[in-house]
């Protein structure tokens, strides 16, 4: 049976998250500031608000990331004893 408090696919998941996010929240704000430049200032305020939900879920990603890992060190710790 298999001491993983956190399974190996969510860990993995998480951390490809934290690569791409960054990613994707750079490319939808620049779109939004092309979009406000063109004029286009309804389109801009609404990828401005995607981005910035991104930017959240990114932090979210990072915390929820350190506890995993702090979780997993701590249940390699105890295996030792």
């Amino acid at each position: 049976m298999s001491r993983d408090l956190v399974p190996r696919w969510v860990i993995l998941l998480l951390v490809v998250l934290a690569l791409v996010l960054p990613i994707a929240i750079c490319v939808v704000w620049a779109v939004s500031a092309l979009l406000t430049e063109m004029h286009d200032a309804e389109g801009g305020v609404v990828l401005k608000y995607i981005a910035l939900g991104g930017g959240i879920l990114w932090v979210v990603d990072l915390i929820c990331l350190v506890v995993v890992q702090g979780l997993g060190a701590l249940i390699d710790r105890h295996e030792g004893e």
